[in-house]
């Protein structure tokens, strides 16, 4: 363990390290020990901050929802009046969403893997639906466009590529996590994609 990351507080070691472990290995495949091990703290540590090994999962569980979908969330309480208003807080959601799964993705693993229900995430996408309900009512959606479909699609696009991200850029030359030159590149396609279509007008 580096200098640095032992001047980090106990809890975030803690935190940091479960994360990791649990994505790994998953919940029954690490142990208290082998979590506090890592994180260079005693097994007394854990106890204090989080009961116990359940209760480091939950905390972990809450915090990608909390850290992941607060400003998304924000975002589709707002109510756009024109299409270019529409436009750019769609673009908005997407990076902003793309951003934090990225930024929190050993925690998206730790949820996937585990199948773990994300409340949030259900409210998110309900949201969303709701967002592009009113919007299409609104005209600035295609008639014939399901909103429940397009919500699924487009959250499904963006765990799924950041969930198996790593195993891309180790077969190809397109890293979405390290090189911010293709995923502005990723991100504009996609875009383009959900806002206007495949077929050239």
């Amino acid at each position: 363990m580096s200098a640095l990351e032992n001047r980090q507080p106990v809890k975030e070691r803690l935190f940091q390290t479960g994360t990791i472990l649990f994505a790994e290995k998953g919940f029954d495949g690490v142990s208290v020990r082998e979590i506090c091990k890592h994180a260079g703290t005693s097994m007394n540590m854990i106890h204090h901050y989080f009961g116990n090994k359940e209760g480091l999962f939950d905390a972990i569980v809450a915090s990608f929802t909390e850290k992941v979908f607060a400003f998304p969330l924000r975002l589709l309480e707002k109510e756009v009046q024109t299409k270019d208003e529409f436009v750019t807080l769609v673009e908005l959601f997407f990076e902003e969403t793309l951003t934090a799964l990225i930024d929190q993705r050993h925690i998206l693993q730790v949820i996937t893997r585990h199948e773990v229900e994300a409340s949030a995430m259900s409210e998110l996408i309900q949201n969303f639906v709701k967002f592009l309900k009113i919007t299409q009512e609104k005209g600035f959606v295609q008639a014939g466009i399901e909103p429940e479909l397009m919500s699924g699609f487009i959250m499904d696009r963006l765990a799924t590529q950041v969930l198996y991200a790593p195993q891309i850029a180790k077969y190809s030359n397109y890293d979405l996590i390290g090189d911010p030159d293709y995923r502005a590149r990723w991100t504009r396609s996609n875009l383009n994609l959900f806002l206007y279509g495949l077929v050239s007008q």
